[in-house]
Protein backbone atom coordinates (compact mmCIF):
# COMPACT_ATOMS: atom_id res chain seq x y z
CA UNK A 1 0.00 0.00 0.00
CA UNK A 2 2.80 2.38 0.86
CA UNK A 3 4.50 1.59 -2.43
CA UNK A 4 1.23 2.24 -4.29
CA UNK A 5 0.74 5.61 -2.59
CA UNK A 6 4.32 6.57 -3.31
CA UNK A 7 3.90 5.61 -6.95
CA UNK A 8 0.64 7.59 -7.21
CA UNK A 9 2.30 10.60 -5.62
CA UNK A 10 5.17 10.40 -8.07
CA UNK A 11 2.76 10.18 -11.01
CA UNK A 12 0.75 13.13 -9.74
CA UNK A 13 3.91 15.20 -9.35
CA UNK A 14 5.01 14.37 -12.87
CA UNK A 15 1.59 15.29 -14.26
CA UNK A 16 1.57 18.52 -12.31
CA UNK A 17 5.07 19.39 -13.47
CA UNK A 18 4.18 18.60 -17.06
CA UNK A 19 1.04 20.69 -16.74
CA UNK A 20 2.99 23.65 -15.40
CA UNK A 21 5.57 23.30 -18.14
CA UNK A 22 2.92 23.11 -20.81
CA UNK A 23 0.98 26.08 -19.46
CA UNK A 24 4.18 28.12 -19.19
CA UNK A 25 5.21 27.32 -22.74
CA UNK A 26 1.68 28.02 -23.98
CA UNK A 27 1.48 31.34 -22.18
CA UNK A 28 0.41 34.09 -24.52
CA UNK A 29 2.93 36.84 -25.18
CA UNK A 30 2.00 40.02 -23.32
CA UNK A 31 3.31 43.42 -24.37
CA UNK A 32 3.11 46.41 -22.04
CA UNK A 33 1.97 49.80 -23.31
CA UNK A 34 1.47 53.27 -21.87
CA UNK A 35 -2.08 54.45 -22.45
CA UNK A 36 -2.91 56.94 -25.20
CA UNK A 37 0.65 57.05 -26.58
CA UNK A 38 2.16 56.32 -29.97
CA UNK A 39 3.84 53.27 -28.43
CA UNK A 40 0.38 51.98 -27.53
CA UNK A 41 -0.76 52.42 -31.12
CA UNK A 42 2.20 50.43 -32.43
CA UNK A 43 1.67 47.74 -29.79
CA UNK A 44 -1.99 47.45 -30.76
CA UNK A 45 -1.06 46.94 -34.41
CA UNK A 46 1.44 44.19 -33.58
CA UNK A 47 -1.04 42.57 -31.18
CA UNK A 48 -3.61 42.36 -33.96
CA UNK A 49 -1.01 40.94 -36.35
CA UNK A 50 0.57 38.36 -34.05
CA UNK A 51 -2.12 37.71 -31.46
CA UNK A 52 -0.33 39.24 -28.47
CA UNK A 53 -2.03 40.38 -25.30
CA UNK A 54 -1.64 44.03 -24.26
CA UNK A 55 -1.36 45.32 -20.70
CA UNK A 56 -1.88 49.07 -20.34
CA UNK A 57 -0.16 51.27 -17.79
CA UNK A 58 -0.62 54.92 -16.82
CA UNK A 59 3.06 55.80 -16.60
CA UNK A 60 6.41 54.71 -18.00
CA UNK A 61 8.12 53.64 -14.72
CA UNK A 62 5.33 51.17 -13.92
CA UNK A 63 5.51 49.82 -17.46
CA UNK A 64 9.27 49.34 -17.21
CA UNK A 65 8.89 47.47 -13.93
CA UNK A 66 6.30 45.14 -15.46
CA UNK A 67 8.79 44.15 -18.16
CA UNK A 68 11.67 43.73 -15.74
CA UNK A 69 9.71 41.50 -13.35
CA UNK A 70 8.32 39.32 -16.13
CA UNK A 71 4.69 40.42 -15.88
CA UNK A 72 5.01 41.43 -19.52
CA UNK A 73 7.46 40.30 -22.16
CA UNK A 74 8.36 43.66 -23.70
CA UNK A 75 7.16 47.18 -24.40
CA UNK A 76 7.63 49.95 -26.92
CA UNK A 77 8.94 53.31 -25.75
CA UNK A 78 10.41 56.52 -27.13
CA UNK A 79 14.06 55.76 -27.78
CA UNK A 80 15.42 58.87 -26.05
CA UNK A 81 13.29 58.27 -22.96
CA UNK A 82 14.13 54.61 -22.42
CA UNK A 83 17.77 55.33 -23.21
CA UNK A 84 17.81 57.91 -20.44
CA UNK A 85 16.05 55.56 -18.02
CA UNK A 86 18.47 52.69 -18.63
CA UNK A 87 21.50 54.95 -18.31
CA UNK A 88 20.43 57.09 -15.37
CA UNK A 89 18.50 54.51 -13.34
CA UNK A 90 20.39 51.36 -14.27
CA UNK A 91 17.26 49.54 -15.38
CA UNK A 92 17.73 45.88 -16.21
CA UNK A 93 16.43 46.44 -19.74
CA UNK A 94 17.82 46.83 -23.23
CA UNK A 95 16.54 48.07 -26.57
CA UNK A 96 16.53 45.94 -29.71
CA UNK A 97 16.05 46.61 -33.41
CA UNK A 98 15.72 49.92 -35.20
CA UNK A 99 13.52 52.86 -34.28
CA UNK A 100 10.01 52.88 -35.72
CA UNK A 101 7.66 55.74 -36.52
CA UNK A 102 10.16 58.62 -36.27
CA UNK A 103 8.18 61.76 -35.52
CA UNK A 104 8.36 65.10 -33.72
CA UNK A 105 7.03 66.21 -30.36
CA UNK A 106 4.81 69.25 -30.35
CA UNK A 107 3.14 71.68 -27.96
CA UNK A 108 -0.63 71.19 -28.29
CA UNK A 109 -3.89 73.05 -27.73
CA UNK A 110 -7.49 72.01 -28.28
CA UNK A 111 -8.29 72.19 -31.97
CA UNK A 112 -9.60 75.61 -32.94
CA UNK A 113 -8.67 77.27 -29.63
CA UNK A 114 -5.79 79.36 -28.27
CA UNK A 115 -4.17 80.15 -31.63
CA UNK A 116 -2.23 82.93 -29.91
CA UNK A 117 -0.56 80.37 -27.66
CA UNK A 118 0.60 78.35 -30.67
CA UNK A 119 1.84 81.53 -32.34
CA UNK A 120 3.84 82.52 -29.26
CA UNK A 121 5.27 79.04 -28.82
CA UNK A 122 6.41 78.89 -32.45
CA UNK A 123 7.97 82.35 -32.32
CA UNK A 124 9.65 81.67 -28.99
CA UNK A 125 10.96 78.31 -30.18
CA UNK A 126 12.49 79.90 -33.26
CA UNK A 127 14.13 82.58 -31.12
CA UNK A 128 15.62 80.25 -28.50
CA UNK A 129 16.96 78.05 -31.30
CA UNK A 130 18.63 81.02 -32.96
CA UNK A 131 20.08 82.33 -29.69
CA UNK A 132 21.57 78.96 -28.74
CA UNK A 133 19.44 78.55 -25.62
CA UNK A 134 17.65 75.57 -27.17
CA UNK A 135 21.03 73.91 -27.81
CA UNK A 136 21.98 74.48 -24.17
CA UNK A 137 18.78 72.80 -22.98
CA UNK A 138 19.31 69.70 -25.12
CA UNK A 139 22.99 69.54 -24.19
CA UNK A 140 22.03 69.64 -20.51
CA UNK A 141 20.19 66.33 -20.98
CA UNK A 142 22.70 64.83 -23.39
CA UNK A 143 20.63 65.18 -26.56
CA UNK A 144 22.41 67.83 -28.60
CA UNK A 145 23.23 66.35 -32.02
CA UNK A 146 22.52 69.10 -34.53
CA UNK A 147 23.10 72.59 -33.10
CA UNK A 148 20.51 75.18 -34.12
CA UNK A 149 22.26 78.37 -33.01
CA UNK A 150 22.21 81.04 -35.71
CA UNK A 151 23.26 84.50 -34.55
CA UNK A 152 22.45 85.96 -37.96
CA UNK A 153 18.78 84.95 -37.76
CA UNK A 154 16.25 87.76 -37.42
CA UNK A 155 14.06 87.73 -34.33
CA UNK A 156 10.63 86.21 -34.90
CA UNK A 157 7.67 88.15 -33.54
CA UNK A 158 4.36 86.45 -32.77
CA UNK A 159 2.34 89.66 -32.85
CA UNK A 160 0.57 88.53 -29.67
CA UNK A 161 0.24 90.55 -26.48
CA UNK A 162 -0.63 88.01 -23.76
CA UNK A 163 -3.42 89.07 -21.42
CA UNK A 164 -3.77 86.01 -19.17
CA UNK A 165 -1.84 83.40 -17.25
CA UNK A 166 -2.05 80.13 -19.17
CA UNK A 167 -2.73 76.75 -17.62
CA UNK A 168 -0.42 74.16 -19.14
CA UNK A 169 -0.69 70.45 -18.40
CA UNK A 170 2.10 67.92 -18.66
CA UNK A 171 3.04 64.34 -17.85
CA UNK A 172 4.28 63.43 -14.38
CA UNK A 173 6.80 60.67 -15.14
CA UNK A 174 8.44 60.89 -18.54
CA UNK A 175 12.06 61.57 -17.81
CA UNK A 176 14.00 63.42 -19.01
CA UNK A 177 11.21 65.51 -20.55
CA UNK A 178 9.28 65.94 -17.31
CA UNK A 179 9.96 64.33 -13.96
CA UNK A 180 9.96 65.20 -10.27
CA UNK A 181 13.26 66.33 -8.82
CA UNK A 182 13.13 64.81 -5.34
CA UNK A 183 15.69 67.30 -4.04
CA UNK A 184 13.61 70.35 -4.91
CA UNK A 185 10.16 68.74 -5.19
CA UNK A 186 9.82 70.54 -8.51
CA UNK A 187 9.13 69.14 -11.96
CA UNK A 188 12.07 69.53 -14.30
CA UNK A 189 13.13 68.27 -17.71
CA UNK A 190 13.51 69.16 -21.37
CA UNK A 191 9.86 70.17 -21.80
CA UNK A 192 9.85 72.23 -18.62
CA UNK A 193 13.00 74.07 -19.70
CA UNK A 194 11.78 74.71 -23.23
CA UNK A 195 8.42 75.99 -21.98
CA UNK A 196 10.14 78.31 -19.51
CA UNK A 197 12.49 79.66 -22.19
CA UNK A 198 9.66 80.22 -24.68
CA UNK A 199 7.47 81.95 -22.10
CA UNK A 200 10.32 84.24 -21.09
CA UNK A 201 11.04 85.09 -24.71
CA UNK A 202 7.39 85.85 -25.43
CA UNK A 203 6.54 87.47 -22.12
CA UNK A 204 3.65 85.29 -21.05
CA UNK A 205 2.91 83.76 -17.66
CA UNK A 206 1.80 80.19 -17.05
CA UNK A 207 1.22 77.55 -14.41
CA UNK A 208 2.06 73.89 -15.02
CA UNK A 209 0.05 70.95 -13.71
CA UNK A 210 1.89 67.65 -13.99
CA UNK A 211 -1.03 65.25 -13.83
CA UNK A 212 -0.05 62.48 -16.28
CA UNK A 213 -0.29 62.10 -20.04
CA UNK A 214 -3.91 60.89 -20.19
CA UNK A 215 -5.01 63.57 -17.74
CA UNK A 216 -3.22 66.24 -19.76
CA UNK A 217 -4.94 65.27 -22.99
CA UNK A 218 -8.30 65.09 -21.24
CA UNK A 219 -7.83 68.49 -19.60
CA UNK A 220 -7.01 70.16 -22.91
CA UNK A 221 -9.95 68.57 -24.70
CA UNK A 222 -12.30 69.48 -21.83
CA UNK A 223 -11.15 73.10 -21.88
CA UNK A 224 -9.64 72.84 -18.38
CA UNK A 225 -6.17 73.54 -19.76
CA UNK A 226 -5.00 76.02 -22.37
CA UNK A 227 -2.33 73.68 -23.70
CA UNK A 228 -0.03 70.77 -22.98
CA UNK A 229 3.62 69.88 -23.41
CA UNK A 230 4.40 66.27 -22.57
CA UNK A 231 6.63 64.65 -25.15
CA UNK A 232 3.50 64.43 -27.29
CA UNK A 233 4.14 63.00 -30.73
CA UNK A 234 2.48 64.85 -33.58
CA UNK A 235 0.31 62.42 -35.55
CA UNK A 236 -2.45 62.81 -38.13
CA UNK A 237 -4.90 61.12 -35.79
CA UNK A 238 -4.16 63.59 -33.01
CA UNK A 239 -4.49 66.51 -35.39
CA UNK A 240 -8.19 65.71 -35.49
CA UNK A 241 -8.49 66.93 -31.89
CA UNK A 242 -5.44 69.11 -31.33
CA UNK A 243 -3.58 71.98 -33.01
CA UNK A 244 0.17 71.59 -32.75
CA UNK A 245 3.12 73.92 -32.67
CA UNK A 246 6.15 73.38 -34.83
CA UNK A 247 8.00 70.25 -33.78
CA UNK A 248 10.60 70.82 -31.08
CA UNK A 249 12.18 67.36 -30.75
CA UNK A 250 12.35 64.31 -33.01
CA UNK A 251 12.21 60.80 -31.62
CA UNK A 252 11.05 57.30 -32.54
CA UNK A 253 9.70 54.14 -30.96
CA UNK A 254 11.89 51.17 -30.08
CA UNK A 255 11.28 47.70 -28.65
CA UNK A 256 12.37 47.21 -25.03
CA UNK A 257 13.03 43.79 -23.46
CA UNK A 258 14.68 42.45 -20.28
CA UNK A 259 18.47 42.77 -20.40
CA UNK A 260 18.93 38.98 -20.46
CA UNK A 261 16.34 38.36 -23.19
CA UNK A 262 17.38 36.72 -26.45
CA UNK A 263 14.69 38.61 -28.37
CA UNK A 264 16.05 40.60 -31.33
CA UNK A 265 12.80 41.89 -32.89
CA UNK A 266 9.05 41.92 -32.34
CA UNK A 267 8.77 39.11 -34.89
CA UNK A 268 10.66 36.79 -32.54
CA UNK A 269 7.64 36.70 -30.25
CA UNK A 270 5.54 35.28 -33.07
CA UNK A 271 7.76 32.21 -33.55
Amino acid sequence: MKKFLALMLAVMMCVAFAGCTASESDRKVSIAAKTSTLSAEITKEYAAKYGFDIAYYEDSPTMYQAVMNGTNDACYEDRSVIGWAIKESGLNLRTVGEIERPAEYGFAVKKGTNPELIAMFNAGLANIKASGEYDEILAKYGYLENPCKDESAARVESGVKPTKKYVIYSDNAFAPFEYLDINTNQYVGVDMDILAAVAKDQGFEYVVKNEGFDAAMGAVQAGQADGMIAGMTITDERRENFDFSDGYFEDGQILVVPADSNITSIEDFAK
